[in-house]
């Protein structure tokens, strides 16, 4: 059977690999340079030996962003990534709003993040490959 390639799959697709891009990026950016990030989110008194635990979490956002990319050629196919876009922009969003709310970060710091991750999980739900009933 060919791959569907509805409009609906198509922005699937695209959601796909423009998360896989943004999550490849700032891993990389997270490994290779973890003071400049920091910085650039206005955290200012950033421990050096954070820049380990900063590394590591670029590890798994460049993962997170080969296996995205992987999936994107046929979504329907890895509706588990899918569920993890879901999950994963959820549970940011989430976890963002927490920090907020208890004044661990401020909104320039975070507010960007936790509006990006809401529109993911939002996005994803909203695009999830449905079941085609069998003819």
């Amino acid at each position: 059977m060919p791959p569907d390639n509805s409009p609906r799959t198509r922005a699937l697709r695209m959601l796909m690999m423009m998360d896989a891009t943004v999550l490849a990026f700032f891993g990389l950016a997270f490994i290779i340079a973890p003071g400049q990030v920091t910085r650039a989110f206005s955290f200012t008194e950033v421990a050096p030996a954070m820049y380990f635990l900063i590394g590591l979490w670029g590890c798994v956002l460049l993962t997170l962003g080969i296996g995205y990319g992987i999936a994107a050629v046929d979504p329907e196919r890895h509706r588990l990534w899918v569920c993890i876009g879901i999950a994963r922009g959820t549970s940011e969003a989430i976890f963002g709003l927490c920090c907020f709310s208890r004044g661990l970060v401020t909104w320039k710091q975070s507010g960007l993040g936790i509006l990006l991750a809401a529109f993911m999980a939002i996005a994803y739900l909203v695009l999830y490959p449905r079941s085609k009933p069998n003819p």
